[in-house]
């Protein structure tokens, strides 16, 4: 654990000007609009009136927020969405995203078949500006986190946000119950993935049966398969494009 840095669980007890701060202070810089859920839905969440269960830890160093890790229960399809994970800016690099997983693993990953999070494409986003999704992806391979083989469009937020393209799914914790492997090679069953897609889209957007035809071209990737292979991070550029 990084030497000087102690946690808070808003999830266990909850802090509303705590969670202002880290939302402010460490989320906002690190994430789109169009990514980051507002203070209020977060705290609907914490408070168990979402949705979705909401987790959430804080990093603190003698008083200041040095970063923080928003966590997505979906219950009935047993996977956690690791919805943000980011360190303050100007205090990258030391070690605070690695002690945060380190810190909600043991908690968080207790009962759910599959954890994953959604990380921006070198292939989509290398060109933009302030934006190192190399490197991200590094940081996630450094925590042993494995990419899920199949192409995701994170869905709209709310009514006023956007859709986001050109995102690769990876997956943090992989129950060894559901984990496949044949001939040295991991997979994940592609119903797990496919509920829990259904059901992410149904909270944030609504939709439901008939999908529009970009939500079904995704589905139809994520389901034409019985398994969804598991690739180390390294091996991301496997991963086939959303046409």
């Amino acid at each position: 654990m990084t030497r000087g840095v102690t946690f808070h669980d808003l999830d266990v007890d909850f802090d509303a000007d705590l969670l202002a701060r880290m939302h402010r202070e460490v989320l906002v810089p690190s994430f789109s609009e169009d990514e980051l859920d507002d203070v209020e839905t977060m705290t609907r969440g914490l408070r168990g009136e979402g949705p979705a269960r909401t987790l959430a830890s804080v990093a603190l160093e003698e008083g200041e927020v040095v970063g923080g890790v928003v966590g997505e229960v979906y219950e009935a399809e047993e996977v956690l969405l690791l919805a943000y994970l980011a360190a303050r800016p100007g205090g990258r690099g030391r070690g605070v995203g690695s002690a945060l997983l380190e810190h909600v693993a043991p908690r968080w990953y207790t009962g759910v078949r599959l954890a994953v999070g959604e990380v921006h494409d070198p292939r989509r986003w290398s060109n933009v500006p302030d934006e190192d999704p190399v490197s991200r992806l590094r940081f996630y391979e450094r925590v042993g986190a494995r990419v899920l083989g199949v192409p995701f469009v994170q869905p709209a937020l709310d009514e006023d946000g956007a859709r986001i393209e050109g995102f690769l799914l990876i997956a943090f914790h992989v129950d060894p119950d559901v984990e496949v492997r044949e001939d040295g090679t991991a997979s994940i069953p592609s119903d797990v993935v496919g509920r829990f897609v259904r059901r992410y889209y149904e909270t944030d957007e609504g939709a439901r049966e008939p999908y529009d035809e970009q939500l079904a071209q995704l589905l139809g990737r994520i389901e034409e398969r019985a398994t969804i292979p598991l690739y180390a991070i390294a091996n991301y550029d496997r991963v086939p494009p959303l046409a």
